[in-house]
């Protein structure tokens, strides 16, 4: 499956949609647990660090991932009893500005971030087979399946990873 975000680590090709939910929840565990086991003692300054006023920092990048899980936690679940084929977007500047990720811990966003992506590959873990390839609209973006936000979920945490690995 092609997604925006191609995923680079932990998950092997996708032959069938029905690996999905498995493949997925596993490559969501092993991404945050290496993240983790690899940044959580970075330096509050080093976190907080803005190469430029509007970029963000890694501590604003780790919490548009947490708004990421926040948005994408209620779209996993809502496709699988709405009789709605549209699901949430939401404004990604704004809600980095809103929470002031660079006033938090970076030990706390991490902590946080971890935690959600715990309940989040149970979550896709227990997806049903037969929700995969129902398509919903998201914004004004194309319509895409339920199978392809899961793995293109997967794909942007690790963009993103990839983002605060080279800053």
């Amino acid at each position: 499956m092609i997604t925006k975000y191609p995923i680079k680590n932990f998950v092997d090709k996708i032959n069938d949609p029905s690996e999905i939910p498995a493949k997925i929840s596993k490559g969501v565990i092993e991404t945050v647990n290496n993240f983790v086991e690899s940044h959580r003692s970075l330096d509050e300054s080093a976190a907080s660090y803005k190469p430029e006023p509007q970029k963000w920092s890694k501590k604003e990048i780790l919490g548009h991932l947490i708004d990421s899980a926040s948005n994408n936690h209620q779209r996993f679940v809502r496709a699988q009893y709405l009789n709605s084929t549209e699901l949430i977007s939401y404004e990604q500047n704004e809600w980095v500005q809103i929470q002031q990720y660079n006033k938090r811990s970076w030990k706390e966003l991490v902590e946080l971030w971890k935690s959600y992506n715990q309940h989040l590959a149970h979550i896709i873990a227990e997806i049903p087979t037969r929700y995969l390839d129902l398509t919903f609209t998201i914004g004004s973006n194309e319509p895409v399946s339920l199978g392809y936000i899961i793995v293109d979920y997967l794909g942007h945490m690790q963009h993103h990873i990839d983002q605060i690995d080279k800053k």
